[in-house]
């Protein structure tokens, strides 16, 4: 990394130079220096002073800013503080005027108006009573709840002053009215004095807005106690200067209040209450002026550890993996459309600290929690997409429909954790994640495993083959005729998918899934989608083949699809009559209907008995007649030998399945024996589609999987 001293630094991109990749300026003094649109990645910034320093749209992934200074020059720190005092300055003389005025209507009530002392006095303690009232408002609702109801006050007024007017006016163009007139004369007076005083309270909840949001930035600027201080000493002079000790005694005291309440309220507003959220995001506005600029710039993976970010300028800033623990006053930071603005995760990302605590819904998207302690945090909807949890701790964590795609798992700690519906990818980070065992359903329902502990890489490898599946799911059974035609279909459409039947769940109720493995770098989403719309067009096609064949009703398709799951349920449903189907001899006759291969059953069925030696003695008769593989030519002897295995060992199969299975094996090796036979290569296409229902039908994974492997051999055999 090459050393580079601040003044190289400005002097080149100066001339028009903005790369400056993998640098080394730590220690260096930026401030103020317009950097817009640098490239500084991999930069070493640490301990640098870029108070006032401009990176607007700068590019600085993984840059580090460890212990850097931003915030404000001390020029704009001048001005903010002139302002500052000024507008004190101001609502304090306000203020004083204000409560002043009240007072004195009360203990001093003017009576040049002549029969108005009362109304003076109770325009005195109304405006007192207003203006408490809305100060409490302000405290206990905020600012823009204050300002609605002096809206409200300000429309009353306009309505009682408009009615007051015009009975003054109907009033003397009627001399017969004149008692009538001063008795409206008063009501007016009376309403008018208390909506100019609802004015009145408008504009001191106003000006308390006002500096509430000053002392804000006044507590940004690090000078809230020299403020509060000033404001009380111009109060105080007025008692012991004003001629009215008394009067002014008391204005003080209301003085106090609004000072006192604008202070707590500030206090509490930088502490991201959502009561001043206005008033907070005025005063760091007001504090951002001529600060650190970050804006629209790039900060992925860059690093701000115990950084003083006071007044830094971060709207619209990448903060993708962008490290901020143990940052200083970031609070104080404009973080307008980043994670950062929601004060929960802004407290998180600092601390790295969660343990036990909850961020449902959250947007925690790029997040930088390595190594943070979440154990038993709740992240139900949460997102951490593109988030790091490098060694984190996850233990019993909620993760229920989480979004991780892309999230970094590595070394992660996941021992209990709930992992309900979760969101991943071929993205998502798995390798090297710590586990004994987690739960697939909130409340600790499902574990895995049942019991005992995840050997090590077993928790990867669980998820892995999630991630490598595609779930189609049935709700009303299936139809296998119609799902192999689809599945033909799509294995040609996507041929790079690989495309193969992992496993087949019978959920009861008629639900199916079947699980499709897939490559992990195809477009499972569309896949899916296409399957699905063949699948029905597919089913529509079948259903009008059954009503023609079997004349049955919609109702009894539905029920076969259903039952369609277990071959022995087939065989049970049809066996309530009596069945006597002669199997057609095949050898030697070219004339073969392509539905004729049906395994013939008389009687009952379910009390039926099989005799298995029989029929693998001819089997295993029909295959050894078979001649030895030429060269370069597959040895469909052996092919068939471990079918035959496969069919015999198999547990799923039932023993109507197994009998069905092994008359089509015997059919296929016979078609072997003269396989350029166009009558044999029927026979052979047909057993092999028929061998292949009974593997998926059965739910046979493996039987499945080696027929997937084996009949591209066999095909090539027959010259299909």
């Amino acid at each position: 990394m090459d050393k580079l001293t601040a003044k190289d630094l400005k002097r080149r991109y100066r001339a028009g130079e903005r790369n400056f990749t993998n640098v080394d300026l730590s220690g260096a003094s930026l401030r103020g220096i317009n950097l817009k649109g640098i490239d500084l990645s991999g930069a070493d910034l640490s301990r640098t002073d870029i108070r006032s320093t401009d990176f607007t749209e700068a590019t600085l992934v993984g840059t580090q800013f460890v212990a850097a200074k931003a915030g404000t020059q001390r020029r704009w720190l001048v001005l903010q503080l002139l302002i500052a005092f000024a507008l004190v300055a101001i609502t304090s003389v306000l203020g004083r005027a204000f409560w002043s005025s009240c007072v004195s209507s009360i203990v001093s009530p003017s009576d040049d108006l002549g029969g108005t002392v009362t109304g003076d006095r109770v325009s005195g303690v109304l405006g007192i009573v207003f203006s408490l009232g809305f100060l409490g408002l302000i405290y206990a609702r905020g600012f823009l709840a204050a300002l609605g109801a002096a809206l409200v006050a300000f429309a009353v007024f306009v309505a009682f002053a408009f009615s007051g007017a015009l009975s003054v006016v109907v009033a003397i163009h009627d001399v017969d009215a004149v008692i009538g007139a001063s008795t409206d004369t008063v009501i007016f007076v009376f309403f008018a004095a208390i909506a100019v005083v609802a004015v009145i309270a408008v504009v001191i909840a106003v000006v308390i807005a006002v500096v509430i949001a000053v002392v804000i930035a006044v507590v940004i600027a690090d000078a809230v106690f020299v403020a509060f201080a000033f404001s009380v000493a111009l109060s105080v002079h007025e008692v012991f200067i004003d001629t009215e000790p008394v009067a002014n005694a008391i204005s003080v005291i209301g003085i106090l209040a609004s000072v006192v309440v604008s202070f707590l309220i500030a206090k509490r507003a930088l502490k991201g209450d959502s009561r001043d959220t206005l008033t907070r995001n005025l005063a760091v506005w007001f504090g951002s002026w001529g600060s650190t600029k970050f804006i629209a710039s790039n900060l992925t993976d860059a690093s701000f550890q115990e950084a003083t970010l006071k007044s830094a300028h971060l709207c619209k800033a990448n903060l993708i993996r962008t490290n901020v623990h143990l940052a200083k006053k970031i609070n104080l930071s404009r973080l307008d459309k980043t994670i950062l603005a929601n004060f929960e995760v802004q407290n998180l990302l600092i601390s790295l600290r969660g343990n036990g605590k909850a961020y449902i819904g959250l947007n925690l998207k790029g997040a930088y929690l390595a190594g943070a302690d979440l154990a038993n945090a709740d992240f139900t909807e949460a997102t951490l997409a593109e988030a790091t949890l490098a060694g984190a701790t996850l233990e019993r964590a909620t993760l229920t429909k989480t979004q991780a795609l892309g999230t970094n798992f590595r070394q992660t700690i996941l021992t209990g954790a709930t992992l309900e519906a979760w969101n991943i990818d071929s993205t998502t980070q798995l390798d090297g994640a710590l586990c004994d065992y987690i739960y697939l359903l909130r409340n600790h329902q499902e574990r895995r495993p049942s019991s005992g502990s995840f050997a090590p890489g077993d928790f990867t490898k669980l998820f892995q083959e999630v991630l490598d599946t595609i779930d189609l799911i049935f709700q009303n059974g299936i139809d296998w005729k119609a799902f192999v035609q689809t599945l033909d279909q799509v294995q040609v459409q996507y041929e790079g998918a690989n495309l193969a039947i992992q496993a087949i769940e019978n959920k009861g109720d008629g639900v199916v899934v079947v699980k499709l493995h897939a490559g992990p770098d195809v477009d499972k989403e569309t896949i899916h989608r296409s399957f699905m719309q063949r699948y029905q067009k597919a089913l529509k096609a079948v259903e009008q083949t059954y009503k023609a064949e079997l004349h049955a009703k919609d109702r009894e398709i539905q029920i076969y699809r259903q039952h369609s799951a277990d071959l022995s349920e087939i065989a049970k449903l049809q066996a309530k009559q009596t069945i006597n189907v002669e199997a057609k001899a095949i050898a030697g006759n070219n004339d073969v209907n392509d539905n004729s291969n049906n395994l013939n059953i008389t009687g009952d069925i379910s009390g039926s008995t099989i005799s298995f030696g029989d029929i693998n003695g001819q089997v295993s008769n029909q295959i050894n007649q078979l001649p030895p593989a030429a060269p370069g030519q597959p040895d469909i002897q052996e092919l068939l030998s471990q079918i035959q295995d496969l069919i015999q060992s198999e547990g799923q199969l039932s023993d109507a399945s197994r009998a069905f299975a092994l008359e089509q094996l015997k059919e296929l090796a016979r078609a072997a024996q003269n396989p350029q036979d166009s009558a044999m290569k029927k026979v052979a296409k047909q057993s092999m589609a028929l061998l292949n229902n009974i593997s998926i039908i059965s739910g046979s994974v493996q039987m499945g999987v080696f027929l997937k492997q084996a009949w591209p051999l066999i095909h090539g055999f027959f010259g299909l």
